[in-house]
């Protein structure tokens, strides 16, 4: 039932008591939107999907609490191989990311610090024109998250831990050329 009112509706408002007709309207407005599954953006009842748990695996959509929880946080992929793209990037990130840690605690424990305008902020990009890893550093803008950014010292030992093509994926999650 939509909360607007049809003009029937607004004709019976308009007979009761102003108190009445406050009621029956907040009343109205109160009430929860139903949900019409069709027309949602949910996928239709049986549908097969991937999530990604302690490993990628299948299910099907019967709109259950654990289906609209794996839809709406994100981990809903409609082909395995999705799924398992996102499974492989998860992975690196999460070594990249410790990686970079590690590398951050062993030069004096650095941490990116924004108010300090001559500390240099390295972090890895991919030039999608040239197809090469690059580095770059900033200063004062912020253009990732802090824990993707590590000193000079650390771009050496960081280059030597992984290869242009981890690097490639896991800044722009494509495989290949």
């Amino acid at each position: 039932m939509s909360r607007d009112f049809t003009p029937k509706e607004i004709s019976e408002l308009m007979l009761l008591s102003a108190d009445d007709a406050l009621v029956a309207i907040n009343k109205r407005m109160n009430e929860p939107e139903p949900v019409d599954y069709k027309a949602s953006v949910y996928p239709e009842y049986g549908t097969e999907y991937w999530v990604i748990t302690d490993r990628v695996r299948s299910t099907e959509w019967y709109c259950t609490p654990n289906d609209t929880a794996y839809f709406d946080s994100g981990n809903y992929y409609a082909t395995q191989q999705e799924a398992q793209l996102e499974s492989e990037w998860r992975a690196l990130n999460t070594k990249i990311l410790n990686s970079i840690a590690t590398l951050n605690k062993e030069d004096n424990n650095w941490v990116v610090d924004w108010n300090d305008l001559n500390q240099k902020k390295m972090f890895l990009c991919w030039d999608m024109e040239t197809c090469e890893l690059k580095h770059d550093y900033y200063y004062r803008n912020r253009l990732q998250e802090n824990n993707k950014y590590y000193t000079t010292n650390a771009k050496k030992k960081l280059l030597l831990l992984y290869t242009n093509e981890e690097f490639k994926f896991w800044i722009t999650k494509e495989r290949g050329e």
